[in-house]
């Protein structure tokens, strides 16, 4: 019998990622200022580093990272099950840190944006084209072929892809580099690749895993200086497109992360759900806590310091006495809340440290913080979608977590490449003169990119790295 798949972490996946389309589609300059990255204001943008606080879009990127830590021991734990050792495990994470590696650097090239084809919508279709070859690129065996033949032609299309990168035509003869990859898919396999490493060597010594997060931070205080060791580790770049060691700073979310996964793990070994719903307990859990996570964005973003850190440990005593004290089920979402009341406080605690709480530049608080509320996020999704499982909010994020990559680069790649050959993007991007309607532009092309992703995943057309 196998065993029953979380619902709860696909979704949370999929709301990570369609919330970063949502935020990268919706209109630039007109929206309220809390509808973009804290630091970035509206109407140009212009970093600002002294400004603090978070927005839900500063939620996005760490809620990601939360889940792919939570995937790790799910992952690693089934192969090892299966009879896979410990050095095959590391060499299938170093290739897949260098497929995501190369992913980064393919899908910026490949941006209709970018290329310099002649005439113009002739990059519209390139990109679609390079959307398509993404499969062969990515899919373990998409024209189900024998062993041998589908190493070939999979080595084939990276040939392929490198040659189309270097040769092709790119807008003002900007010529292409290694260095101009997604910043956001660098980070992600790097921090994965690492991560999955310090699972392998702790998965059975929590404590062990604790004290390489407790080594992380100190690092990156001691880093701060800027004349130790520390600092010149940090800002040591031999090969900057492949491996930054400033990003292992995530790696305090990316290892909170496991910590789910486990309880993930060993909930779904024994996976019953307890006869508590009559009694609407698991209601009040999900109801709270996601009023724990909405109020810390929104006093954290007005600055409400003292009131958040009070609102925020009420909450938490309150979330403790409704819980209901069964085993199984409630068990699990008594350790989900006892670690995400733990990094919460302790990222509100430093908050005041390094001027305040903000994403760029990244401050312990916000790492801290945000895995705290990343683990009150998957409470209210295993609530709603395993508990109560409301299959019209769980299935669409399901659908679109199971196939993070897709839904990644679905949209510039695809969805609006087809609009601008139809001539439909512009009449989108009349949208944008009013807040509403400039919302309205992201939420039609996310769900656009959603039906994508779901559509793909329900052929089983996966990508992997």
């Amino acid at each position: 019998m196998s065993r029953p798949r979380s619902h709860a972490l696909d979704a949370l996946r999929g709301y990570a990622i369609m919330t970063m389309v949502l935020s990268a589609t919706e209109a630039f300059r007109v929206l309220p200022a809390w509808m973009y990255h804290a630091q970035v204001p509206p109407p140009e943008h212009v970093f600002t580093p002294t400004r603090y606080g978070i927005t839900w879009v500063d939620l996005v990127f760490p809620f990601f990272l939360f889940a792919m830590g939570a995937a790790i021991p799910l992952s690693m734990e089934r192969q090892l099950e299966q009879g896979t050792g410990c050095q095959r495990l590391v060499w299938k994470s170093m290739l897949s840190w260098l497929k995501l590696v190369f992913f980064a650097i393919y899908c910026q090239p490949v941006l209709p944006s970018v290329m310099g084809w002649e005439p113009g919508w002739l990059n519209a279709i390139a990109s679609v084209v390079a959307f398509g070859w993404m499969f062969l690129l990515f899919m373990p065996n998409p024209l189900g072929l024998p062993d041998g033949p589908r190493r070939l032609v999979n080595g084939g299309a990276y040939v392929v892809a490198v040659a189309w990168m270097v040769l092709q035509p790119y807008r003002q003869g900007k010529p292409f580099a290694l260095t101009d990859s997604d910043i956001i898919i660098l980070i992600l396999s790097n921090v994965a690749f690492t991560g999955a490493l310090v699972y392998l060597f702790t998965r059975r010594n929590k404590l062990a895993r604790m004290v390489v997060m407790a080594f992380v931070t100190f690092v990156f205080l001691g880093g701060e200086g800027g004349e130790g060791w520390q600092h010149q580790l940090l800002h040591w770049q031999p090969l900057p497109w492949l491996f930054r060691p400033v990003f292992q700073e995530y790696l305090l979310i990316i290892i909170p992360g496991t910590f789910a996964g486990e309880l993930l793990r060993q909930w779904m070994g024994h996976h019953k759900v307890d006869d508590i719903g009559r009694q609407h307990s698991a209601m009040a859990v999900a109801l709270l806590s996601l009023l724990l996570v909405v109020g810390n964005v929104v006093l954290l973003y007005t600055r409400w310091l003292l009131a958040n850190v009070l609102v925020s440990a009420l909450l938490i005593a309150v979330v403790s006495k409704v819980l209901p004290h069964h085993g199984g089920e409630s068990r699990f979402w008594r350790d989900l809340w006892c670690y995400g009341s733990v990094m919460l406080m302790l990222g509100l605690t430093i908050e005041a440290f390094q001027g305040g709480i903000r994403k760029d530049d990244v401050t312990l608080s916000y790492l801290f913080a945000t895995s705290g509320l990343a683990f009150f996020a998957l409470l209210v999704l295993t609530v709603v979608c395993d508990h109560y499982q409301v299959r019209w909010v769980s299935a669409p994020l399901e659908y679109t977590g199971r196939n993070p990559l897709v839904a990644y680069v679905a949209c510039s790649l695809l969805v609006i490449p087809l609009l601008q050959l139809t001539g439909l993007y512009p009449l989108l991007q009349q949208l944008e003169a009013t807040p509403l309607t400039g919302l309205l532009k992201g939420v039609v092309l996310t769900a656009i990119t959603m039906a994508v992703a779901a559509w793909c995943t329900q052929r089983k057309w996966y990508w992997k790295a």
